[in-house]
């Protein structure tokens, strides 16, 4: 698996926080941490941004092939016992799954627990690592290109913090029980960074399905986009990747031998960051603005462009007006009410100022997203990242309710109650009791009342006939 440390990557860096709840012997163990383990989140995968759970820790023994394969070591299945978390429900234990780090990268070894059951993996350093725990923060677990496949959320930890969890884990005296939580640095007003490419269709997939939940948060974060620009030796072979020959700014080039070149994706980050800069406004009305650092900030037309610009101009369109370009640009533009020549006017004065900026502010990857200068791990879903945003609130605004449901399907069935009986359902169930009766008690009234009445309406006529009989034979 690949190991990146990047300078200053551990400020702001994505980790994955374990408290300890249990056995007693293994908090003491840790007691100078307060009984805390901080671990490297991966790239992939999906962290539970704003939920704190509990679990159990389960080992499997190696075969040889280092959590591998999964034939390799066997897990017990999840525990359906139950136990009270910190908000005092009843709710069954996460299946924690600890393997060791080496023989195949990181998602394999996620992957293959995952298919054993496991809820969240904690990945375990190499016996030998000479790595220390500060160093392993600094660690960025990637992705080996098939991070797609997994849902679960993972989390590298060093050897001397991980070894006594597996040897608990070992333990069939008592459960180790955990608790997990991914917390982000929260603000009155969330500032969300991302850096991504104009042209780069995953980017331009998660941009056209957020934006509806975007939409709905443009009075509480500030969105600041940023473009992939890198420089290389000037070079006089470098197929139209840069603007120039000085290879001073370049891009990379999306679709290989076809029509779409590098130069032609800078000049698409130019003017994205131009409409951003032309109709971004600055909401003061909101009460909480004048007690964060960050303002609000919503370009209503950057957004309406970038949600239409992947199915309006695809890298594939087979004529100019229909492809990813300058005048498919100027198409849609016109289509989203955006001003064409404001743009261009903007193109011809900042560009080179703006491929610089963009050139010095980098990111650890091409694809990355900060919330308050948080470094966000895991995938780039938008439901994911909007829990992961709307837990960076001090106050979460009122949308964050409806955009944060329902909880991920991965959790489902572990967070609902357990089947003991509360308070609150004892009393719901007394009231449905209480209400069954009424009715039923109604109903027999009803009833017993229709049966009176029958029976007074036979009598009478009985007794009329009764009468006519008598009246027959007098006469």
């Amino acid at each position: 698996a690949l190991r990146w440390l990047l300078p200053g990557s551990l400020v702001g860096a994505a980790l994955g926080q374990i408290r300890l709840m249990s056995p007693e012997s293994l908090v003491k163990h840790f007691q100078q941490t307060q009984g805390r383990i901080e671990g490297s989140t991966a790239t992939f995968g999906a962290p539970f941004y704003g939920q704190r759970l509990l679990g159990r820790l389960v080992f499997g023994e190696s075969k040889g092939k280092n959590h591998c394969t999964k034939e390799d070591y066997k897990v017990p299945m999840p525990d359906e016992s139950t136990v009270q978390d910190h908000e005092s429900r009843e709710v069954k234990l996460l299946n924690i799954v600890i393997v060791q780090r080496g023989g195949c990268s990181f998602v394999t070894k996620v992957r293959v627990a995952q298919e054993k059951k496991a809820h969240a993996v904690i990945i375990v350093d190499k016996p030998d690592s000479q790595l220390t725990a500060h160093d392993i923060r600094r660690t960025i677990v990637a992705d080996d290109g098939y991070g797609n496949t997994v849902d679960i959320p993972s989390m590298l930890v060093s050897k001397e913090e991980g070894t006594p969890l597996i040897e608990a884990a070992k333990l069939s005296s008592a459960q180790v029980i955990v608790e997990l939580a991914w917390d982000v640095p929260t603000d009155h007003v969330v500032r969300v960074d991302m850096w991504m490419s104009s042209a780069s269709q995953e980017s331009l997939i998660f941009l056209r399905e957020w934006t509806p939940k975007r939409r709905a948060l443009n009075d509480a974060i500030k969105f600041v986009p940023h473009y992939h620009v890198f420089g290389m030796e000037s070079t006089t072979d470098y197929n139209e990747l840069c603007t120039d020959k000085s290879a001073k700014y370049c891009a990379e080039d999306p679709d290989g031998s076809g029509p779409i070149t590098g130069r032609m994706v800078l000049d698409e980050d130019v003017r994205q960051l131009c409409i951003h800069d032309i109709y971004k406004v600055s909401r003061s009305d909101n009460a909480v603005v004048g007690q964060s650092a960050n303002k609000v900030e919503y370009s209503k037309q950057y957004w309406d462009y970038v949600e239409a610009l992947l199915d309006t101009c695809p890298l594939d369109g087979t004529e100019a007006e229909k492809r990813f370009g300058k005048v498919c640009s100027h198409g849609l533009m016109g289509k989203v009410g955006i001003d064409v020549q404001k743009v261009e006017e903007c193109y011809a004065q900042t560009r080179l100022d703006k491929l610089a900026k963009q050139r010095e502010d980098t990111a650890w990857s091409p694809r990355a997203l900060r919330i308050n200068g948080w470094r966000y791990s895991g995938t780039l879903d938008p439901d994911l990242v909007t829990r992961a945003i709307c837990a960076g609130f001090i106050h979460q605004p009122q949308a964050c309710e409806k955009l944060t449901e329902p909880v991920m399907p991965m959790l489902q069935g572990i967070m609902q109650p357990s089947g003991g009986v509360g308070i609150g359902s004892f009393i719901t169930s007394l009231i449905v009791v209480a209400c069954f009766a009424m009715a039923a008690l109604m109903f027999y009234k009803r009833s017993l009342t229709r049966h009176i009445h029958s029976a007074l309406r036979e009598e009478v006529m009985l007794e009329v006939q009764q009468q006519m009989d008598s009246y027959k034979m007098m006469s």
